[in-house]
């Protein structure tokens, strides 16, 4: 499956990022003295549109899942701005704090990690649900049954603990737990990373499904560009905790302008 081609300058923007930086307090030596700063990202600006999904790609270390998790307020900068929607997340108070949780979600790379063992299917999906004030029962079931199904999950799962399910049915019900309070935007952190390639692409035309079917705006996180050419409608590349370049993600395949970007792209393997 395909996604639907959208003209850039027809869509308004979602997420704007402007400068921001993100440090690390790290500690070492006998005594544990601190040591310099870890400078994590490093004067980052970068426009997400609604509707889009936009790839964020590097090597490991390169801040992109820091800069995911300070995008969802799950970590704080040190300086700059975010903006969602016009609005500061910065400055918000607690209750603009909650509803923007409830408009945000996040699917983590490893569905061996991010599921609460101990925990039926049933209970990990109204979570999310019961702690966001949905209160009514009937809404939460409906709510509940419309995400497994949407997701390919059954009835029959939701009686289940996560080590009775495979990989790729493990990041169907992460996925579904993400979306069950139908969010507006997703980070995906390297969601299929962790998944068998013959599974990766379920994975992945589950994503473009969904995405139609809430509108969803997605950053996704990767390092497997194949899977970004194939996915993304735009691209970012980071480097050292700083954005390098952007572009539609066919420029940047087809005419990349920064070094990194080219090496990256001669890292692809090639089938001859």
């Amino acid at each position: 499956m395909r996604l639907k081609y959208v003209k850039k300058e027809d869509m308004e923007n979602l997420i704007e990022i402007k400068n921001v930086h993100k440090t690390f307090e790290t500690k070492g030596g006998f005594l544990g003295e601190k040591k310099e700063p870890v400078y994590a990202l490093k004067g980052v600006s970068l426009d997400i549109k609604k509707g889009e999904i936009i790839g964020l790609v590097g090597e490991s270390g390169s801040g992109k899942s820091t800069l995911g998790n300070c995008i969802l307020k799950l970590l704080d900068i040190n300086c700059g701005e975010i903006f969602y929607d016009g609005k500061n997340i910065e400055a918000f108070s607690k209750e603009d704090t909650k509803l923007f949780r409830k408009k945000t979600g996040l699917i983590f790379q490893n569905p061996y990690s991010s599921l609460n063992p101990k925990m039926k299917i049933k209970e990990i999906l109204l979570e999310p649900l019961i702690v966001n004030g949905v209160k009514d029962k009937k809404q939460r079931l409906d709510m509940l049954e419309n995400i497994i199904r949407l997701t390919g999950l059954s009835g029959d799962d939701l009686g289940r603990f996560p080590h009775e399910f495979s990989g790729g049915q493990r990041q169907r019900i992460a996925i579904a737990r993400a979306l069950i309070l139908q969010p507006e935007f997703v980070v995906a952190d390297e969601p299929v990373s962790a998944l068998d390639v013959s599974i990766q692409a379920q994975i992945i035309n589950l994503l473009i499904e969904l995405k139609d079917k809430f509108n969803l705006t997605y950053l996704f996180i990767s390092h497997d560009l194949n899977v970004v050419k194939y996915l993304c409608t735009r691209v970012a590349i980071m480097y050292r905790g700083e954005i390098v370049e952007t572009g539609e993600t066919m420029e940047i395949f087809n005419n990349p302008k920064h070094y990194y970007t080219k090496i990256l792209l001669d890292s692809i393997p090639k089938v001859y």
